[in-house]
């Protein structure tokens, strides 16, 4: 009588589930979520942004803070924030590029279509303001931040983001 040796599938199940455990959080580090997420890898350079305002058409003071808030980032202007109180229609937009003024021309520094993305209105020509970033606002592919008059194509006031 041949009496074969039984082996246990625990080794070999075990081993199956370490390796899918790994395989799938190797997956998750290089292909990270587009949401803003506190796993997303490529918004860790954000988690503490900060810098200031410069004049573009207008005078400005102030700065911006981007910062992460549980699963959402958020752009803080700071209290000394202020720009012009006349200009109508002003927004917050973001822009690919760190200058985005170098290839437009005074005074207005008018933005060209396509080369900039609205996030949000600006709620007050002064004082600081709080706004969440939203997910289909690309961060990491963003060069700066812009106060624009949308009415009339005009820029008051930009920072560079890197």
């Amino acid at each position: 009588m041949v009496v074969k040796p039984q082996h246990s599938p625990f080794p070999l199940l075990l081993a199956a589930l370490v390796f899918v455990a790994c395989s799938a959080a190797f997956v998750h580090r290089v292909r990270p979520s587009t949401a803003h997420t506190s796993s997303s890898v490529d918004l860790v350079a954000f988690a503490a942004m900060q810098g200031s305002f410069r004049a573009a058409e207008t005078p400005v003071q102030g700065g911006f803070r981007i910062h992460q808030e549980g699963s959402q980032l958020v752009l803080e202007l700071s209290s000394d924030f202020k720009t012009n109180d006349l200009a109508p229609d002003l927004k917050i937009t973001f822009s690919p590029s760190t200058t985005p003024l170098a290839t437009s021309s005074p005074p207005a520094y008018p933005l060209r279509a396509g080369s900039y993305t609205v996030m949000a209105p600006l709620r007050s020509t002064s004082g600081a303001q709080r706004y969440v970033i939203p997910a289909s606002i690309d961060l990491p592919r963003q060069g700066s931040i812009l106060i624009w008059c949308e009415k009339f194509n005009a820029t008051m006031a930009w920072a560079p983001l890197k």
